[in-house]
């Protein structure tokens, strides 16, 4: 490992104690001095009921995972199935959990191992596009947006942000196989991959048709991200007979296809503006405007002529989701698009005092949710 890089490393682990191991500081704090905030179910006390701290990264659709991890997939028609979860990250805590001795230490092995290796690719990238105070920057936006606690939790997120700029920093090196293998992974992990491929592939075609690029047959290797998909439904036909299982079973989380300004219409319609203490709904509004912030900033990029790959994937990946009729989730599910983090650290690197508010209103969320997750509340 060059010099460079080595130093890169280790700031990512310094960088990742300092910001991780305050956020865990404070979850610990948290839960010994609140009271539960929701129903703790019997699947997420996977350490039993008395390791209440570890139990805390276990919530919600890590029982999904959890139950793939021990069992594999299921499939009924009549309800929500495992199914609609991708493969790479339980199986990942299966087969790691036999060495460990515990599928979920392996999930907080791999979620915090997969979290340090999206710093080390974040910093890069910074350092390769901008410079390494952007790449500084963004990070630390990262590490501190609000729903960031999903990085360490029984949760795909961190995987997949590793997988993500791992694959975006080898594309923008030109190293097309390393780009496609990276994303082959991604896209067993989140369907988020689709929008990895298709933003690359928008980038290169753009690039080519300009012809600030010329072309090379190992450009082909980005043909390898869909194929991820491809294994996921060899996986669910040889254990549920249905390879199309996961987008059948997505009916029972009230997802159907929409125009994504039909979601967003939606929420506005249905909300209480007199706003009663109702987390639901203030949530639902939060995520609308989320969405919005993504949507304008992947524009605002866009029309700054940044690369295509960076604004396209902010865009798509915002647009996807809402193109359910589901606005739940939104606040996690942006969190992956980390090109976004980039921007923000460009408008704010030469504001300090900007940078303070950003920090601050997203460490201020960030404890809300966290401390809502880990007391079995709905944080996204």
């Amino acid at each position: 490992m060059p010099d460079g890089v080595q130093r890169l490393f280790w700031a990512a682990v310094a960088t990742f104690l300092i910001w991780r191991g305050s956020l865990y500081l404070f979850d610990f704090l948290g839960l010994s001095l609140t009271p539960v905030m929701g129903r703790c179910r019997k699947q997420w006390e996977v350490f039993g009921r008395e390791h209440y701290f570890l139990n805390g990264f276990f919530r919600w659709d890590g029982g999904w995972y959890r139950a793939i991890a021990l069992r594999g997939y299921s499939f009924n028609p009549a309800k929500a199935s495992s199914v609609a979860f991708y493969p790479l990250y339980p199986y990942l805590c299966r087969y790691l959990g036999q060495v460990l001795g515990s599928p979920f230490v392996a999930g907080l092995v791999v979620s915090n191992l997969a979290t340090l290796g999206a710093i080390f690719y974040l910093r890069r990238i910074g350092r390769l596009l901008w410079d390494d105070e952007v790449g500084k920057l963004a990070v630390i936006f990262c590490l501190v947006f609000p729903t960031s606690l999903f990085l360490a939790a029984f949760y795909t997120e961190g995987l997949f942000l590793c997988l993500s700029t791992a694959a975006f920093f080898y594309y923008l090196r030109g190293q097309y196989l390393c780009c496609g293998v990276l994303g082959f992974f991604a896209m067993l992990t989140r369907s988020t991959g689709l929008v990895l491929f298709l933003s690359l592939s928008l980038d290169l075609g753009w690039r080519l048709f300009r012809r600030t690029e010329k072309f090379r047959v190992s450009m082909l290797a980005l043909a390898l991200i869909p194929l991820g998909l491809a294994v996921f439904m060899l996986i669910l036909h040889y254990q549920v007979g249905e390879p199309l299982a996961f987008a059948k079973t997505l009916i029972h989380w009230g997802r159907q296809d929409v125009w994504p300004w039909v979601t967003i219409a939606n929420v506005l319609r249905k909300a209480d503006w007199g706003f009663p203490r109702d987390a639901g709904n203030v949530q639902a509004l939060l995520d609308v405007g989320l969405a919005l912030a993504f949507l304008a900033i992947g524009i605002v990029m866009a029309l700054g002529k940044q690369r295509v790959a960076l604004w396209s994937f902010i865009l798509l990946g915002t647009l996807l989701p809402l193109s359910t009729d589901v606005i739940a989730s939104t606040n996690r599910y942006v969190l992956s698009l980390f090109p976004a983090f980039f921007w923000l650290a460009q408008v704010c690197q030469p504001r300090p005092q900007l940078e303070r508010y950003c920090i601050f209103g997203f460490s201020f969320f960030l404890c809300i949710y966290s401390l809502r997750f880990m007391q079995c509340g709905w944080a996204g």
